[in-house]
């Protein structure tokens, strides 16, 4: 989500009011500013802090902060560095911050905190941030904005309900990278079926797909599908890797089969599987017809296991533990 100077009326006082920009990109040179995150957590708190090095004559700044509002709720923001901060304007799960030094004063040289942000932990496991649109403007009014985004993944709790899981590995990795989250109990719940909504919802943070602001669904039962899922649901139908129904409804809520999880995981890679391809299980005569070809490919690759006795139980409902293992998978 992009944000324009005007949008926040005089974002930071008279430095930006007469501002120049300089075109030259700051990443690659060995003496361009770097700029940095990382996070702590204490009890329900967490706090991510953005550090500036090798840092120029720096008078003002503004940067955008992306989150998930459904793993954290944004609490504050400041700055260490005199002058004023502008409220920050929170629209959805993203921040945008600006602060400045006030009068003819010189700006800041070499290393320096630059904002502090504080969040209350909404579930467990951890979250991901993501800095971006960074604009850097010297004493001299001019602005020079970095292309690159910082991203940082916080984990900051154990589940207590997945020690010797056979997934354990792959759900701590998951969730510090921000794809699934916790409950606010402290547990992962990994036996727990999930729907189509919620495994949509967590391929598509993990492929980092375009999430539309205003998502344009066409699904007959629209009014079931939740609200916080309807970006990334419209995001994937945009990508092509899911369909409705016949009868043109989504089924939102509709636990998710072994056979639709795999499908849609092949889809997402671009692959178009052979028709009349099965896979080698005893038990593939129970899977859909159209689904066969998609279970045989995502078996080849080895991104999808059986259950044991050569059976793929393709109408059985998926765990959130099989998700999150067979989502990393396709990265693995």
């Amino acid at each position: 989500m992009k944000h324009k100077w005007t949008k926040t009326g005089i974002i930071l006082l008279t430095a930006l009011m007469l501002l120049s920009f300089w075109s030259p990109g700051l990443a690659g040179a060995a003496d361009d500013p770097v700029i940095s995150m990382k996070a702590s957590s204490r009890e329900s708190k967490v706090t991510v802090e953005v550090t500036g090095s090798r840092l120029k004559d720096l008078y003002a700044y503004q940067f955008s902060l992306e989150y998930d509002p459904k793993l954290v709720r944004f609490v504050g923001a400041s700055s260490p560095i005199t002058g004023f901060t502008v409220e920050p304007i929170v629209k959805g799960g993203n921040i945008l911050f600006a602060h400045s030094k006030v009068g003819k004063v010189k700006g800041t040289e070499g290393e320096a905190a630059l904002a502090t942000f504080t969040f209350e932990r909404i579930a467990g496991g951890g979250a991901s941030f993501t800095l971006h649109d960074i604009k850097l403007v010297d004493s001299g009014l001019e602005m020079a904005e970095l292309e690159a985004k910082v991203r940082l993944v916080s984990s900051w709790a154990q589940f207590k309900d997945i020690a010797g899981h056979w997934a354990e590995k792959s759900i701590l990795q998951a969730t510090e990278l921000g794809w699934v989250a916790g409950y606010s109990d402290g547990t992962f719940r990994p036996q727990k079926q999930v729907t189509r909504a919620e495994f949509v919802t967590m391929l598509a943070r993990a492929l980092e797909l375009d999430i539309p602001d205003v998502p344009e669904l066409t699904f007959a039962d629209i009014d079931g599908i939740p609200v916080w899922a309807r970006g990334y649901i419209s995001a994937a139908v945009e990508a092509g890797m899911i369909q409705g129904y016949g009868d043109g409804t989504f089924g939102a809520g509709k636990l998710i089969s072994r056979a639709e999880m795999a499908a849609i995981i092949v889809r997402s890679q671009g692959i178009v599987p052979e028709d009349g391809a099965r896979p080698n299980f005893a038990d593939t005569g129970a899977a859909p017809v159209w689904a066969q070809p998609y279970i045989a490919v995502a078996a080849e690759r080895g991104w999808i296991k059986g259950v044991g006795d050569n059976r793929f139980a393709p109408l059985k409902n998926a765990t959130r533990a099989e998700s999150a293992h067979l989502i990393l998978a396709i990265f693995n």
